[in-house]
């Protein structure tokens, strides 16, 4: 698992890095050929090795300590929340309104009458309405034009993200091949990562402004530490209810580790 997760970092880093010559010398087509090509057999044989030399087996630890095992849930926690951040925001599916708004096509079912705000003494009734559970739209704080959403914690949440996920096993699970499998995600982000931000200083395949790379940060929370960007706008753009349920989905996970 060790020589297969360092074939797919080298993989990645020798074809993005000579990306521009290998498309000058056999052209566009070929280059994502080969590239899906190693990528597709380098994870098939993680995958591989994982499930059927790795997994639940090999060389055992000492059981962790209870403050490793803390770590890894909050981890975990944490990698779960980034997962849910991933898709439309979730919303009740039902709204309360007055029959007045519902009809007037209102939202939120104000009067319009100064004299009656909260509908006292009038025989106006509620009624549900359904809605979409998703939300499409969306919600940006403050000045969102390159930085929005999990990018305020870090510009690689995708790979932050799978890290995390990949600690929250690594730190609690007896097996050392385990262990070793779960670091490698961690080591891909921070190389394949950091190499990403070189390329696109270089404006190869990306760009990383001056002004962006100096309002976020690699490591995530750096920037939120720093002050470089703000806990209101991560919270004001943070799909709460999506969030909810990846807590729960966390303390459920958690029910079933091994003890």
């Amino acid at each position: 698992m060790t020589i297969t997760t360092t074939g797919f970092i080298a993989e990645n880093l020798v074809l993005s890095h000579n990306r521009g010559k290998i498309i000058e010398s056999y052209g566009e087509r070929k280059y994502h050929i080969a590239y899906s090509t190693l990528s597709t057999i380098t994870t098939a044989s993680i995958a591989f090795g994982y499930f059927f030399h790795g997994r639940g087996q090999g060389p055992m630890r000492a059981l962790p300590h209870p403050g490793l095992r803390a770590a890894a849930f909050a981890f975990q926690t944490l990698g779960v929340i980034g997962v849910s951040q991933f898709f439309p925001k979730l919303q009740i599916p039902v709204v309360f309104q007055k029959e007045s708004a519902l009809l007037s096509g209102e939202e939120g079912g104000a009067s319009s009458s100064g004299d009656n705000k909260d509908g006292l003494g009038s025989n106006e009734g509620w009624m549900m309405k359904a809605r979409c559970p998703f939300e499409f739209q969306d919600t940006k704080s403050g000045d969102a034009q390159d930085v929005s959403g999990l990018q305020r914690i870090t510009r690689h949440p995708a790979f932050w993200t799978m890290s995390f996920l990949s600690l929250g096993v690594a730190l609690r699970t007896r097996f050392w091949t385990e262990v070793v499998m779960f670091l490698g995600p961690v080591a891909t982000t921070l190389i394949c990562g950091n190499h990403i931000d070189y390329r696109h200083r270089r404006h190869e395949g990306g760009e990383l402004s001056c002004r962006k790379e100096a309002k976020t940060s690699f490591i995530p929370f750096v920037a939120l530490l720093e002050g470089r960007q703000s806990w209101g706008d991560v919270y004001g753009e943070l799909k709460g209810l999506n969030a909810s349920g990846a807590v729960l989905c966390s303390l459920i996970l958690r029910r079933r580790w091994p003890s």
